[in-house]
């Protein structure tokens, strides 16, 4: 039986994705957690300043699907132990939880 890659949606506590999310582009990543830039995501297990391990990736970039998939493939063979977050969906989440923080609701 051949494995697929699938979408899944599960409730996640924002912060904590935030804690340990690698933010990538094309050739390398930042920290979410400290915002430390140039990390290569294909080796770096934790951030080299602020010592947060990595458990989760999302991508910056914005490409066709198939080429998502593509890199997402290549990256699960080289980081297996990263689960991938869809970025949009950190962005967006992460502004709901700004304005509710602003809004004292």
């Amino acid at each position: 039986m051949s494995k697929l890659l699938i979408r899944v949606w599960t409730e996640m506590d924002i912060e904590e994705i935030k804690k340990h999310l690698l933010k990538a582009g094309e050739l390398s990543a930042n920290c979410e957690n400290c915002q430390h830039l140039g990390i290569d995501f294909t080796k770096e297990a934790t951030c080299p300043n602020c010592h947060t391990p990595f458990k989760y990736i999302s991508f910056r970039r914005k490409t066709h699907q198939a080429e998502t998939f593509s890199a997402i493939r290549r990256l699960k063979e080289k980081r297996p132990d990263l689960i991938i977050i869809d970025c949009d969906d950190i962005d967006r989440a992460g502004g709901k939880s700004k304005a509710h923080d602003l809004l004292g609701g």
